[in-house]
């Protein structure tokens, strides 16, 4: 009998638009280690509609993934876009335990889930007793659709990998946020960096992909806010090679470098972006203030945490806390990780941003 059994790694794999992006972590004792990641493209139409397009082709991407990383483990958590799963919570009797809910949760969720139930994956979580009733107990409904999942297990499959956990976006956010906390500037208006403030506010998360940002609003380390916006760093991308003339791939560079292309880049094309980046989560917050429920002026955000490729581009950290008065940092959950001998850390450094949904997911493993 082993008295001290080692939980087994789970890798944590991000299939988004633009990438695929994979990470191994392990813990000894309080601290992790990195112990291997990759970042691999995705070329044209692999996704549609936020699933692979084809499960066995986006199985050979995550299998050069797995190879270029050097990984040896197997079992693997994927996590569905938060815009593609529903949640809502929903009274039950406060007798009721686990068994009597599963029983009577496919005809609750018919009132709530405006899709055929046999279309859908269900699951649930007990939040505790309901401030309504003390005979109630509210219970947090989840649905996604099945091919949500379906197609991301069955890539995870083609790639010669096992699918132990399907997990949501925002969640997999969260995680990763809790190694991100105490590390945030403390509250202090002006963008500025305050180490001596309590941070009573909230933070903002924001996740800049290719053609999507979605922006999360968090209350300690709990998403109580969501809200995707449909435009990404992909305009950026389009707008350097249509100006300059260059390949998608040079444009990519060109938007992650300080090198400029041209004498007129910074000027005319990357600070206009990252002047339109800042308004765009401007008004995403806009929004969060004005709906009904965070309309009261209690609330403040006090902390800009950006995340995603986007927040690979040089200096737009500087240019959001300076247009939003808000600090803002780049996050790296790894800062204060070591990492394995094989691990390139300077390349952990510049991809750590488009690594937090990954290192989310492998957390995972030590649950």
């Amino acid at each position: 009998m082993a008295l001290f059994k080692r939980k087994e790694s789970i890798l944590g794999i991000d299939i988004s638009p633009s990438a695929i992006k994979l990470i191994e972590l392990s813990r000894s004792g309080p601290r992790f280690r990195v112990e291997a990641f990759a970042v691999e493209p995705l070329g044209e139409g692999m996704m549609e509609d936020r699933n692979p397009a084809d499960p066995d082709a986006m199985g050979e991407v995550i299998k050069r993934a797995c190879r270029k990383s050097g990984t040896r483990v197997r079992r693997a958590a994927v996590a569905v876009p938060t815009s593609s799963v529903i949640t809502r919570t929903i009274p039950m009797p406060a007798e009721f335990k686990e068994s009597d809910i599963e029983v009577n949760l496919s005809i609750e969720a018919a009132q709530y889930i405006p899709y055929p139930i046999e279309e859908i994956y269900l699951d649930f979580e007990m939040k505790g007793p309901s401030q309504a009733s003390s005979e109630m107990q509210d219970v947090m409904l989840v649905a996604t659709r099945k091919e949500n999942v379906d197609t991301r297990e069955a890539a995870l499959k083609n790639a010669g990998l096992v699918p132990v956990i399907v997990d949501i976006e925002a969640y997999a956010l969260e995680n990763s946020f809790r190694l991100l906390m105490e590390s945030l500037p403390k509250a202090g208006g002006g963008g500025s960096l305050s180490l001596d403030k309590p941070r009573d506010g909230l933070t903002a998360l924001v996740d800049i992909g290719a053609t999507i940002t979605n922006l999360y609003i968090l209350q300690q380390d709990r998403v109580i806010f969501t809200r995707e916006q449909g435009f990404g760093c992909d305009q950026l991308t389009l707008r350097i090679a249509e100006t300059y003339g260059l390949s998608r791939e040079q444009a990519e560079q060109a938007k992650r470098s300080a090198d400029s292309v041209a004498e007129d880049f910074a000027t005319a094309v990357l600070e206009p972006f990252k002047h339109m980046l800042a308004e765009q989560i401007g008004h995403g917050l806009q929004f969060f203030f004005s709906s009904d429920q965070y309309a009261s002026g209690r609330y403040n955000v006090d902390t800009i945490t950006l995340v995603g490729g986007g927040a690979m581009i040089v200096g737009l950290d500087r240019v959001v806390a300076d247009v939003l008065g808000i600090a803002t940092v780049v996050a790296n959950p790894f800062k204060n990780m070591g990492s394995a001998a094989k691990v390139n850390s300077s390349a952990l450094l510049r991809d750590a941003p488009m690594l937090v949904v990954a290192g989310g997911l492998a957390l995972r493993s030590f649950d």
